[in-house]
């Protein structure tokens, strides 16, 4: 019987929601590198310093966050050791790329929307009266009504969801948590539409549709498909470079601008800790001077 390779040993340790996140980001990797496609697995714990290096400056050409390089390497590392206790590599690999410093990128990335930007999106989405255009409104609804992450909705499954309690069970969140979310009027009617295009058959709650118009309900979309979607519709209303996770950000600073408390918004977020939420929260300084402006320490007046 074969071992498996380090790299299938790690991947079978991850969440399957981040599996599939981290399997999209090294095949890009793979790409980059123009390794060949039957066999990739057992390059990434060959990966020593020179080459970290080289595909550390080829993400960097790309565009790539330095959040998203910190990750790859990260992700590199962690298979560079499994092969190491596997006895496959020598440990002066693991602490070579140890050595390599991590990237700097800013305490606050990315941009929410207000809500004249979020209202042009939602209105270009209804101009697609296709079968593919009402399933691409579900999903915007869900992104900006419930600020799901990209690995949580591609793993929705159709049980997941109660329209008629206007709720969804998010069977496995960031850390593998599950978590109960509740969803807008108008965010319900988007997937209600969708549902009665789809069906109750299959499992998953968005599938593909090929160039008939027929939608694929063995199949799941992928978190890539959701990338490209936002890039795709953002683009053709002016909001270039928006990433899925703004429109989560979006859907955070929403919440905390029409002043739902911060645990409220952390539980709703997903998030295990509040000093996370904090870090989302993109109010300007207008609301700090409307703040200033109710305080009083007149008695009278509080009454």
């Amino acid at each position: 019987m074969d071992k498996p390779s380090p790299y299938a040993l790690y991947m079978g340790t991850l969440a399957p929601n981040s599996r599939r996140s981290i399997q999209s980001q090294l095949n890009k990797i793979a790409d980059i590198m123009e390794w060949p496609p039957d066999s990739r697995e057992q390059m990434f714990h060959q990966v020593d310093y020179q080459i970290a290096c080289r595909i550390k400056v080829e993400l960097a050409q790309q565009g790539s966050s330095g959040k998203t390089i910190n990750r790859a390497m990260s992700t590199i590392r962690n298979i560079v050791k499994v092969a190491v206790l596997m006895g496959v590599i020598p440990e002066n690999q693991l602490i070579q790329l140890s050595s390599i410093k991590h990237e700097k990128s800013p305490q606050y990335q990315g941009n929410p929307l207000n809500a004249t930007q979020v209202m042009a999106l939602l209105s270009y989405l209804d101009l697609d009266k296709s079968v593919v255009g009402f399933r691409n409104k579900a999903i915007f609804g869900l992104l900006l009504g419930a600020g799901l992450r990209r690995s949580e909705l591609v793993a929705l499954k159709l049980n997941d969801l109660t329209l008629a309690e206007n709720r969804l069970i998010v069977q496995k969140g960031k850390g593998n948590k599950r978590r109960i979310a509740f969803l807008p009027d108008w965010c319900v009617e988007r997937l209600h539409t969708w549902l009665l295009l789809r069906g109750n058959e299959g499992e998953y709650l968005f599938n593909p549709v090929n160039r008939t118009k027929r939608i694929n309900i063995k199949l799941g979309i992928t978190t890539e498909t959701i990338y490209q979607l936002v890039r795709s519709v953002s683009n053709h209303v002016g909001l270039n470079n928006l990433s899925p996770h703004d429109l989560r950000r979006t859907f955070i600073t929403r919440l905390l601008e029409q002043d739902v408390d911060l645990n409220t918004v952390r539980q709703m977020a997903g998030h295990a800790d509040i000093s996370t939420t904090i870090i989302y929260d993109k109010r300007d300084q207008a609301v700090m001077q409307k703040a200033a402006a109710k305080l009083s320490y007149n008695k009278q007046k509080d009454l």
